[in-house]
C-alpha cells in the first residue's frame, strides 16, 4: 500500500517523522526542551484559531497539524479503490498505469476530477433530473426528464479518449501549480448517451 492511499492518522501513526518528511519537506532533527516548548506554543495557538499553519516546518517533528487531525477516515473513494488520492477537497485521484491496461477502461479505474465538492448521492433523486433546453436560439423551450432522454431517443455508444489538461503536470519545469498528476489522468473508456 503506497502512502498516498493511506489517511493521514494511518500514516503518522506507522513512522511519524518520515510522515512529516514526505507531507511537508520537513526533515526532522531531535529537538531540545526550549525547542519543543516554543514549537508546541505555536502548534497550540493554531489549533484555538482553527488556521492551517503556514509555518509548518517550525512544528514539533512527528505531530498532525490540527487543522488535519479532525477526521480519522482514510482518504478513499467508494468504488475507486486503488487509485492514488492526490486531493480530497476536491476529490482529485489518478490511475496507477499498471490498471490502465485494459483495452476499455472501466469506471472503477477512470481518473477523478473535480473543481468542486461533488452532491451527496445519497440525496440524489436521480428519477427527478430534467434537462432544460431554453434560450433565444430555441423556438420553444423543453424540459426532458432522464426518463424521457431514454425511451424518446436512439442510443450511442463511442469509447472515447479522456485525458486532464494537468497530465503529466508533476514533471514540469518549471513546475506548475495544482494537482501535481503524473501519468495516470487519462482513461479510453465507454460512454453510452443519446
Amino acid at each position: 500500500m503506497t502512502d498516498k492511499k493511506r489517511g493521514i492518522h494511518e500514516l503518522y501513526q506507522s513512522d511519524p517523522l518520515a510522515a512529516d518528511e514526505k507531507l511537508w519537506g520537513r526533515q526532522s532533527d531531535p529537538i531540545s526542551r526550549r525547542g519543543f516548548l516554543t514549537k508546541s506554543s505555536l502548534l497550540a495557538m493554531s489549533a484555538a484559531v482553527g488556521a492551517s499553519i503556514p509555518f509548518s516546518h517550525l512544528m514539533p517533528a512527528g505531530l498532525i497539524p490540527a487543522a488535519l487531525a479532525q477526521s480519522d477516515e482514510p482518504f478513499e473513494i467508494p468504488g475507486k479503490e486503488g487509485l492514488v488520492i492526490l486531493n480530497d477537497r476536491p476529490v482529485n485521484a489518478e490511475t496507477p498505469a499498471h490498471l490502465l491496461d485494459d483495452r476499455i477502461t472501466p469506471a472503477k479505474h477512470l481518473f477523478v476530477r473535480n473543481n468542486g465538492t461533488p452532491p451527496v448521492t445519497a440525496n440524489i433523486d436521480v428519477d427527478a433530473w430534467e434537462l432544460a433546453f431554453g434560450g433565444e436560439s430555441i423556438a420553444r423551450e423543453v424540459s426532458l426528464t432522464i426518463a424521457d432522454l431514454k425511451q424518446q431517443f436512439k442510443h450511442y455508444t463511442y469509447q472515447l479518449q479522456l485525458e486532464c489538461g494537468g497530465n503529466g503536470r508533476s514533471e514540469f519545469v518549471p513546475p506548475a501549480s495544482g494537482n501535481q498528476w503524473s501519468i495516470g489522468a487519462v482513461g479510453c473508456p465507454q460512454w453510452t448517451g443519446v
